[in-house]
């Protein structure tokens, strides 16, 4: 087949392809990734990486195609992804486990050029008639989860994903041979930190086997067990983790960096008593602004309720002139950030929400915060969370965050029952202990007064995504099925 770009040179000028290279030519026989069935040194990360750049260019696909990677065996997850990107192709990371309507969603929105189960032996199967083809520079597709609304493709900027890797790496002092933990499914943005924090600094990735993945009682003896240094995880599921396995310690973890959810006080202590020498940094950034945008290192002595998300990445910028204390939309500045929303995905308001322009992205998200006398930002709920309730408006993120204080709540979530006729406020919770509902009622109309849920509902295990968060939607679902959720 004639190829149509010289084998010598990648399509594309990947930083990712290019530090991961000079890391494997510096250090090919140390180990780059363990996975369930076997590991990698970077050397052969490396030649896998080759021969699949060069089978991916035999079959003249155009820079810039989208390329779904089906991640069947994560070991190889690395060398599928750099192969992809040394090909001028944005991948596009497929959970086999996806539920099939999703998937069929997704692929109708990114119309991938070619399919790729990634095992030790590749397979491959053809793509949509018309594939779609982004900017070459783009890096990877993702979707938004959809837990609070249709999921919404985002064109990430590898560019930006390499800002954040270097940061990282620099921030923690991570050194060759650090041990890191990959624990995020495939649909995950975290899972980017996790492979290239990990490769592009030449330490180790422990891909986690989906059984430990899927069973919470398994994921902390695991850790203990591979000796992990550092470890991503959303706040609630660390909780989960943690109370599945009591008595199991982790003193080898040094670094746990949480996102995805408020970090309360109350999971940065129940984290420490697993991982009792592991320093704790909270991040946040919505997947627009690619990845992380802001940190904080949570002190030996927690602030009480919320931990703030700390200060912008070097180039970030919050565009705020309110005062501290003072709550206001969060709005972000970087030119760190996405490409923009997928079109056909995203409504005409969030297309304007997020603009790049000149190099730089603007995101305004509907997240809500304020800053500290320090400077801090802290992320108080979102502007979509007030809602009315007999003609008063009340804030769900301030009951859900309440809630979450108390001793017997593990996580919590409130809804609306008929939103657009002010209708009842049902808080949903996860026990982490014997829990009477009544009286959680009963403490939250004391603490919260007119601003109190007017039903609680406990359930044994709250839905979560595949990433750990909490599904509103099916909670929703749930309600409206069900037809709970009368004042009290």
């Amino acid at each position: 087949m004639t190829t149509a770009f010289p084998l010598t040179e990648p399509a594309v000028r990947s930083p990712l392809v290019a530090r991961i290279s000079a890391v494997a030519a510096a250090r090919p026989g140390a180990p780059a990734i363990t996975g369930a069935q076997g590991s990698l040194h970077y050397g052969e990360l490396d030649e896998l990486r080759t021969a699949w750049w060069r089978d991916l260019t035999d079959r003249a696909i155009p820079p810039g195609s989208v390329i779904a990677l089906v991640v069947a065996d994560p070991l190889f997850l690395g060398p599928a992804f750099l192969a992809a990107r040394s090909a001028g192709l944005v991948p596009l990371l497929v959970d086999p486990h996806m539920p099939p309507a999703r998937r069929a969603a997704v692929f109708a929105a990114a119309r991938p050029a070619l399919t790729m189960r990634v095992a030790g032996t590749p397979e491959y199967e053809p793509g949509a008639a018309t594939p779609r083809v982004l900017d070459p520079a783009a890096g990877y597709l993702g979707f938004t989860s959809g837990t609070q609304g249709p999921p919404k493709g985002i064109v990430a900027n590898e560019n930006g994903a390499f800002h954040f890797v270097e940061w990282e790496i620099g921030a923690l002092g991570l050194r060759p041979g650090t041990r890191v933990a990959q624990l995020s499914p495939p649909t995950f943005e975290v899972i980017i930190r996790e492979l290239f924090v990990t490769l592009c600094g030449g330490g180790e990735l422990l891909a986690a086997p989906s059984r430990v993945r899927a069973n919470a009682a398994a994921v902390v003896p695991w850790l203990a067990d591979q000796e992990a240094e550092l470890v991503h995880v959303v706040p609630g599921l660390s909780t989960r983790w943690t109370e599945a396995a009591p008595g199991h310690r982790l003193p080898r973890l040094r670094w746990t960096v949480f996102a995805g959810e408020p970090l309360h006080a109350g999971h940065v202590h129940g984290w420490w008593r697993s991982a009792p020498h592991s320093e704790i940094i909270n991040v946040y950034g919505p997947s627009e602004t690619t990845l992380a945008k802001f940190w904080y290192r949570v002190p030996d002595n927690p602030l009480p309720g919320v931990q703030p998300v700390g200060r912008p990445l070097p180039g970030t910028r919050l565009l705020t002139s309110a005062a501290p204390g003072t709550p206001f939309p969060v709005t972000i500045e970087t030119p760190h950030g996405s490409l923009g929303y997928l079109p056909g995905t995203a409504s005409a308001a969030d297309h304007a929400a997020l603009v790049r322009r000149d190099g730089v992205t603007t995101f305004a998200s509907k997240d809500l915060g304020m800053v500290t006398d320090d400077g801090s930002l802290v992320i108080t709920g979102r502007s979509d969370s007030r809602v009315k309730r007999l003609g008063v408006f009340v804030d769900l993120t301030v009951i859900e965050e309440t809630a979450a204080g108390q001793p017997d709540v593990r996580l919590a979530c409130c809804l609306q029952t008929g939103p657009e006729k002010g209708g009842a406020l049902v808080l949903f919770v996860e026990p982490a202990s014997d829990l009477a509902a009544a009286g959680l009622l009963r403490r939250l109309r004391r603490e919260l007064g007119p601003g109190a849920p007017d039903d609680v509902v406990a359930l044994p295990r709250m839905p979560l995504s595949p990433n750990g968060k909490v599904d509103r939607r099916a909670l929703a679902e749930q309600l409206a099925g069900k037809q709970i959720g009368a004042a009290a």
